[in-house]
């Protein structure tokens, strides 16, 4: 079974009403067999999304709906030895250039490459200065809508 991990962004999008492209994009990948996991770093960013509504009902809300999401995946990738050499040969390299990214967005894609999993993300920004450095091609670039 091929593995796909999916950005933050991604995620948010797909949990949203308005995002019909995304949805359907995830649920083919889901119908054709892909293991689709978010990372801790994800995990926590979309908690912290939910934590800073400030209406109790949609936080309430919300949280059913990531939950549930949540219950789905079959993983929830962490942080290793390996995912963290990654991320320290990869920022220094970053720094030297003068490209420096944010630091969750490289804690993902570190794992993404110490995994060797694609991940799906709509940011052009950052994630591509990643992947130029990284010996394993682990991006998977979606249009924005």
């Amino acid at each position: 079974m091929v593995s796909k991990i999916l950005e933050t962004n991604i995620v948010i999008e797909y949990l949203r009403k308005d995002f019909e492209e995304t949805k359907q994009k995830i649920n083919h990948l889901i119908e054709n067999g892909f293991d689709l996991k978010i990372t801790q770093v994800t995990a926590c960013e979309l908690w912290y999304g939910i934590y800073r509504l400030q209406s109790k009902a949609k936080r309430l809300s919300e949280a059913k709906k990531l939950t549930k999401f949540l219950s789905n995946l079959t993983e929830i990738l962490t942080m290793d030895n390996f995912s963290s050499k990654i991320y320290g040969e990869i920022c220094a390299e970053l720094d030297k250039k003068g490209m420096r990214v944010p630091q969750f967005d490289l804690l993902i894609a570190s794992m993404a490459i110490s995994n060797k999993i694609q991940l799906i993300s709509k940011y052009k920004r950052h994630f591509p200065r990643i992947n130029e450095l990284s010996e394993y091609d682990f991006l998977e670039l979606w249009n924005s809508e």
